[in-house]
């Protein structure tokens, strides 16, 4: 259970090295930049805070490439021979060369998406005798375009009354295309009673003159024109992409990382011509890291331990095998452990692996999640097909010990007489209820006890005395739990009573009474003098007491939630039990069929609720009593080209 050790460094030098120096935190990929404000009070140091001259070229530089279509990616930048303070005009240069020819080509897109509509709408007036100019040019009545739905046509009738006229040219199944005439005067009225209608208006543009099928003609031509434009300013464009890759790479590489480095020096302390600045390394790396700035010549790198300075709590990154390392993104959905704490990942990885393993117990759905698992990380790079590729070994390998392959429950026979001796499988699921059980309550007890013990050690390491020997997860919850377990189990199973005075007094009565006062008794631990209760020793009691009684409860309710492991035994061979049955009722063609549906299916739905419960005893049974979660991420300083769509 590792987390890696860091290393404080300390960086001073002049001003005119600062870059330089914020370049190589980058370059190094292991520096965790701090604010450098908690360790100069009182020294004349002050934090910079400057506006950043390239994050405006950076910005433009990328709609520039927009534009033009090119998508930016890095590229070496060292022989770039153009000033820092001249990157921007050389953006601008870059600007004034595409920007006449992207806004044209802007407009004609535009203008040839208006045409385009504006043809699709008169489509449905084509063959019409109407005169647009003539129309339009009307004052004493207006003519409104459009369509309307069948339903409503019906009703025009029930308007005959009022003074307009409803022509139309078009129709289909849904809508009636055509235009209404009414008098200036009463328009608005009109208006209303056809919006009443659901009426869609069609807006005829001011470019569509004479009839429908002249104006529809003269729109095409101009569209035709606006296409051969618009293919012009795209190949001139083209071309300008083609001559200027190179150079936009460059530029937008030295740009990124200039404003990427510049955006660190909020986190830098300067005094006169000085700079100060830390922040935090893996210990592995400190030597690799202090020869890096040996070449910067007024900069001095000190390393020191991670504890150095008391204002600074040190980030945390988690160091695990190769068969953790994938569990590594369930704990940080809970949080990451203090640098003082103990990385609960390998426990995770053993624990989430087992009881998936126990719960969803199959030959071959297991090794179909652990194929699925191994393509979705080769193929898609997911993390999380690393974690089904573990679990879903673990489901085969208890698929053997409950003889299960897709679901076939005889399968296995003789491979157990002839590997094993042994007459049948060794774990009968469907007759072994009772057994599996109680098997899966002994199971998370023993969780709960393991991760008490570790609660504990971690107590004694901070030096908290009330977690680690007075709380519920402490050393009397442990005494308290543990007694009445092996007590209950003793008596059940071997019909043994050891719930005598003397035990009682001792693991039962004593362990409660230690978690009742256990704040006082941290109190006296620390030779602290303030042990009286603040809110007075009624309030105390009434506290402690409910307190005590949510101790015991949380007892029996986390236990009891282990039963859910053997129920997901009994109810994984149940599923398949109802698939057979099933089967059994089709013929030699069907039959083949259901059991390959019911097997994707019981895979799909029975191990993602298996997945999500196994979580949730994660989180909510073993995490919560050891894991604050409470840790601060070690982020790295390095520069990231990638561009974001957001950009």
């Amino acid at each position: 259970m590792s987390i890696e050790k860091m290393a404080l460094v300390n960086i001073v030098g002049n001003m005119e090295d600062l870059d330089a120096s914020l370049n190589q935190c980058c370059v190094s990929e292991c520096f965790h930049i701090e604010s450098a404000v908690h360790n100069t009070a009182g020294t004349g140091f002050v934090l910079l805070n400057e506006t950043n001259p390239y994050s405006a070229p950076l910005k433009k530089l990328l709609d520039i490439a927009a534009d033009i279509s090119i998508k930016v990616q890095y590229a070496d930048f060292s022989a770039l021979n153009i000033p820092n303070d001249q990157l921007a005009a050389k953006v601008d240069e870059l600007e004034s060369i595409v920007h006449d020819l992207s806004e044209k080509k802007s407009a004609l897109k535009k203008q040839i998406s208006d045409y385009e509509q504006a043809i699709k709408q008169l489509e449905h007036l084509k063959g019409s005798p109407v005169d647009f100019d003539t129309l339009f040019a009307c004052k004493e009545v207006q003519v409104r375009f459009g369509r309307l739905p069948v339903d409503s046509y019906k009703k025009l009738s029930y308007y005959d009354h009022k003074t307009f006229f409803f022509f139309d040219y078009d129709h289909n199944d849904d809508y009636y295309w055509g235009y209404y005439i009414a008098p200036t005067a009463k328009i608005s009225v009109i208006d209303d009673i056809f919006a009443s209608l659901f009426y869609e208006r069609i807006w005829v543009p001011d470019y569509a003159h004479g009839t429908p099928d002249s104006a529809i003609e003269e729109i095409l031509h101009t569209l035709e024109e606006s296409e051969k434009q618009y293919r012009f300013y795209e190949e001139r464009l083209k071309k300008i992409s083609d001559e200027h890759m190179e150079e936009m790479n460059t530029l937008f590489s030295k740009l990124t990382s200039l404003n990427e480095t510049f955006d660190m020096r909020k986190y830098v302390a300067v005094f006169n011509n000085h700079f100060y600045l830390n922040g935090f390394i893996p210990f592995s790396k400190k030597e690799e890291f202090q020869i890096a700035f040996k070449n910067i010549r007024s900069v001095s790198c000190i390393v020191k331990p991670q504890d150095a300075d008391p204002s600074l709590t040190p980030p945390v990154k988690l160091k695990n095998g190769w068969f953790s390392k994938p569990f590594e993104s369930f704990v940080t959905m809970y949080g990451l452990p203090s640098h003082t704490d103990i990385d609960p990942t390998p426990l995770v990885a053993i624990t989430y692996t087992l009881l998936f393993g126990l719960m969803f117990g199959d030959v071959g759905q297991g090794l179909v999640i652990s194929l699925i698992g191994y393509l979705m990380y080769k193929l898609k790079k997911m993390d999380m097909g690393k974690i089904f590729v573990r679990i879903g070994f673990s489901s085969a390998f208890f698929g053997v010990i409950y003889g299960s392959v897709f679901g076939f429950e005889d399968l296995l026979d003789p491979f157990y007489q002839k590997v094993f001796h042994l007459e049948s499988k060794p774990i009968e699921v469907m007759e072994s209820t009772n057994n599996i059980l109680i098997g899966a309550v002994i199971l998370g007890a023993l969780m709960i006890i393991l991760t008490i013990c570790i609660n504990i050690i971690l107590g004694i390491k901070h030096k908290n005395y009330e977690r680690a020997f007075f709380g519920a997860n402490g050393l009397a919850g442990l005494v308290l739990y543990g007694s009445i377990l092996i007590g209950a189990g003793l008596m059940l199973l071997l019909d043994i009573n050891i719930f005598h005075p003397i035990f009682i007094i001792i693991c039962i009565v004593i362990p409660l009474l230690l978690m009742f006062l256990r704040d006082p008794l941290s109190k006296l631990c620390k030779k602290r003098k303030d042990i009286k209760p603040e809110g007075g020793i009624g309030g105390f009691i009434t506290e402690n007491f409910f307190e005590l009684f949510e101790f015991l409860l949380s007892y029996v309710t986390n236990t009891m939630s282990f039963l859910r492991v053997g129920g997901f035994i009994l109810s994984h061979a149940g599923m398949m039990a109802v698939v057979f049955t099933l089967a059994h009722s089709f013929n030699a063609v069907g039959s083949p069929i259901v059991i390959i549906f019911g097997n994707i299916l019981v895979m799909g739905m029975e191990g993602l609720i298996v997945g999500i419960q196994v979580l949730r005893l994660e989180f909510y049974e073993i995490f919560s009593r050891f894991f604050e979660g409470d840790g601060k991420p070690f982020i790295v300083s390095k520069i990231n080209y990638l561009v974001e769509e957001e950009k």
